[in-house]
């Protein structure tokens, strides 16, 4: 009789870095450990060399925050040799991630240093996919040192991470339809937080849209406003710009046309932004109606304020701004209704498993304790430290 196959032991492999903080890349290559063998560890290592920007602590638990989709990974903190933690845990092979040339040289030497302990661990080198190969801590945490954008280095948690402990920003979206209240509430939350001694600052995307058409002085914005009036025609110019109600005229109403409108303007608002951004410390409402609409929920790392209203205060606020019945038509259907905004936060929540989605009633009488409240809602349910001043504006 044929011998029954034998039973394979169960293989583990240690993949050990310092995820000060863990990226992208990290996690690619954790996700490819992981379809090898049964068990990978992720080892969080300390150097007492170096200098960290998170503790041990958080560096762990924004790693097992951003593995946690990965059943057979467990993350756990080390010091000492990384060979002594694999031969401790059970592992056969430790595993390198390797970006460029650098990278390998500088593992080549770590490798031959575990081999003169003579535990007999090997080392398996994994290369890094194309489009990650830049992707690094020190590259992350220099872009927001200066403002600029990481979502696509680092996950909403690492980011936001970051944005506190490198910038002093807790960053919160405030979505609607039009008429909302969006501006209301955002003013509203700016007088409790100067009550509390809290900076909280109202970056208004449509604002920094505005600067943009009305004829703000630099090649990108006047680039812009040629590549609209290339689009849209003679008739959408203003004086010193764009019109913005002749722009809307000739674009809303039409969904092909939207979206010109929105690639068109995108650059210039996106650099207006990480302007707006720079040397702000405290709670950064970001204002903005297309938040979910035009893919822009990492910037507030899918923490957003949802500003509901019902339809007949919605009428009587767009009427009070001059538009007519077809120009309010036009404008609703350029845009997500309420529902639909709410369902892309919570499905990108879901995805990325970090956000959270506040519902605020526009309709509601305006109140300086109801946004108290929600503020101190949202500090404590992002568990943000934030500066205070006894005279925050």
């Amino acid at each position: 009789m044929p011998r029954p196959p034998s039973r394979r032991a169960p293989t583990t492999a240690l993949y050990a870095f310092s995820a000060d903080p863990i990226t992208y890349g990290h996690i690619d290559v954790v996700e490819r450990v992981s379809r090898t063998f049964d068990r990978v560890i992720v080892g969080i290592g300390r150097n007492p060399a170096k200098k960290y920007l998170f503790s041990e602590d958080a560096r762990v638990a924004l790693a097992r925050q951003t593995l946690g989709h990965l059943s057979n990974v467990t993350v756990l903190a080390f010091r000492g040799m990384v060979v002594d933690v694999a031969l401790e845990q059970g592992a056969c092979v430790i595993v390198k991630g390797v970006r460029n040339a650098a990278d390998f040289d500088y593992e080549q030497v770590h490798h031959l240093v575990g081999v003169s302990q003579r535990v007999g661990i090997d080392t398996h080198v994994l290369f890094a996919r194309p489009s990650l190969a830049h992707v690094s801590s020190s590259v992350a945490k220099a872009i927001q040192a200066e403002h600029g954008f990481i979502h696509d280095y680092v996950p909403p948690a690492v980011k936001a991470a970051l944005e506190e402990v490198l910038s002093g920003q807790l960053i919160v979206g405030v979505t609607g339809e039009p008429g909302a209240g969006k501006s209301l509430l955002c003013e509203q939350l700016v007088a409790a937080g100067r009550r509390e001694g809290l900076a909280v600052h109202d970056v208004d995307l449509d604002g920094i849209a505005h600067a943009v058409l009305s004829g703000e002085d630099t090649p990108l914005c006047a680039e812009t406003r040629a590549a609209l009036i290339d689009r849209f025609g003679r008739q959408v110019e203003g004086s010193g710009g764009v019109d913005r109600r002749r722009l809307a005229a000739c674009a809303f109403g039409d969904p092909g046309a939207v979206r010109d409108l929105n690639r068109i303007m995108m650059p210039a608002v996106m650099v207006g932004l990480r302007k707006a951004l720079y040397g702000l410390r405290g709670l950064v409402l970001l204002n903005s109606a297309l938040l979910a609409e035009e893919g822009l929920l990492p910037l507030c790392n899918n923490r957003v304020i949802l500003v509901g209203v019902h339809p007949d205060d919605r009428g009587a606020r767009l009427a009070a701004r001059g538009w007519d019945a077809a120009e309010v038509r036009a404008r609703l259907a350029a845009q997500w209704r309420a529902e639909d905004k709410a369902r892309a936060v919570e499905e990108a929540i879901a995805r990325t498993r970090f956000g959270r989605l506040w519902h605020w009633d526009g309709s509601a009488e305006p109140a300086l304790e109801r946004a108290s409240t929600l503020l101190g809602a949202i500090l404590a349910e992002t568990h943000a430290t934030l500066e205070r001043a006894p005279h925050a504006a």
